[in-house]
């Protein structure tokens, strides 16, 4: 592959991603929606493989019932999260939001323990306030956050990225004039 064609392909996929950002910003609702119930889907899938895998290999395997068990528990809930969507967005949002408030602390964290190390220091420690503050945000607006919360997430990823990736391809087309 010639480079002028890879840069081709990187400009492609930051128009693509950064279009697929902004619907997913428009229909965060959607979004959110879509991805528990592939969340569902994927614990239904994998579960039941799991459970099929284990019976196939249970003479060569001391974990027959373990992994059996794992692979019914996954299958009863992607079931149970499926019959329950609200509570499966929730689930997920919480989670989400307590990743927040943990990586604040571990970005603050990190950036007291660099001070004499690295400048710019405290802009670790805005980036672990910001953070926990949209953690915060996230937890206290449950249950209504659980609606939207994943689909702007991922869609402000899918934007930036893009945008990062069209930002490559014009600097490096412009560097290679």
């Amino acid at each position: 592959m010639t480079e002028k064609k890879f840069l081709s392909f990187v400009l492609v996929e930051g128009i693509l991603l950064a279009v697929l950002g902004i619907l997913m910003l428009i229909l965060p609702k959607l979004t959110t929606i879509t991805f528990g119930l592939l969340l569902c889907l994927s614990f239904i899938i994998y579960g039941g493989y799991k459970t099929i895998n284990a019976f196939i290999t249970r003479n060569y395997s001391r974990h027959f019932i373990l992994n059996m068990l794992i692979g019914i528990l996954l299958v009863v809930t992607g079931i149970f999260l499926f019959l329950a969507p609200v509570f499966s967005l929730i689930l997920i949002t919480s989670i989400i939001g307590i990743y927040f408030i943990l990586e604040s602390i571990s970005s603050t964290a990190f950036a007291i323990q660099t001070r004499k190390i690295l400048y710019f220091w405290w802009a670790g420690i805005l980036v672990g306030i910001m953070q926990f503050i949209l953690g915060l945000i996230i937890l206290t607006a449950l249950p209504s956050s659980a609606l939207w919360v994943i689909g702007v997430l991922a869609g402000i990823n899918f934007l930036i990225a893009g945008m990062v990736m069209i930002s490559m391809y014009i600097s490096t087309k412009y560097n290679y004039i």
